[in-house]
């Protein structure tokens, strides 16, 4: 029997890197759209609660499609509407637990924000239904924790630096990390 290797943050980001080099304009432009249109829907009232996680898999969803070697278009952001019910309900639900644990404990809530961390890839990828991809998330963040908490950290670094100018290196930095993000959870699945 082989023991998977669990990647490290530095091979997840330079896996990521690869990755984001074969389309950095449209992934980049993806990413610069998706900012607006939450930006403008963001001024209606719980709209920007129902277009964000779609949007978010739809970058997700680019991303897994460049891996496999298929040819992406902007269009492609759009895909995670096809997932609409199930990343909608995924993401109050995950909203509710993560809020209770923070409330109760702090802890018990952050530990939610990192095991809930495949669940849009796993609803985008495997194209499960909300509570299995909540639950799937949950077992295989949990059994990689650690090394997946260090991924998280790092991102989370690159993320404030980048928004340093204006935010404007979050243009590359927010691709670069669900391209790290999506090649832990390919390591792992």
């Amino acid at each position: 029997m082989t023991e998977r290797v669990v990647p490290d943050a530095g091979v997840c980001l330079r896996d990521g890197w690869a990755l984001y080099k074969q389309e950095p304009w449209l992934l980049s432009g993806a990413t610069i759209l998706l900012g607006v249109i939450c930006g403008v829907v963001g001024l209606i009232p719980f709209a920007g609660a129902l277009v964000y996680p779609p949007l978010l898999a739809g970058l997700y969803s680019m991303i897994i499609r460049l891996e496999r070697g298929e040819t992406i278009t902007i269009s492609n952001l759009f895909d995670g509407f096809q997932f609409f019910v199930p990343l909608i309900i995924a993401s109050i639900l995950m909203s509710i637990f993560i809020s209770i644990g923070l409330f109760l404990l702090v802890l018990p809530g952050l530990y939610l924000v990192i095991v809930y961390g495949f669940t849009n890839l796993m609803i985008i990828d495997k194209k499960m239904d909300f509570w299995p991809a909540m639950e799937a998330s949950r077992k295989l963040i949990h059994a990689n924790f650690w090394s997946y908490t260090v991924l998280l950290l790092v991102l989370m670094v690159i993320c404030v630096a980048a928004s340093i100018p204006m935010g404007l290196g979050l243009i590359v930095a927010v691709p670069l990390c669900l391209s790290a993000q999506y090649r832990f959870y390919r390591a792992v699945t």
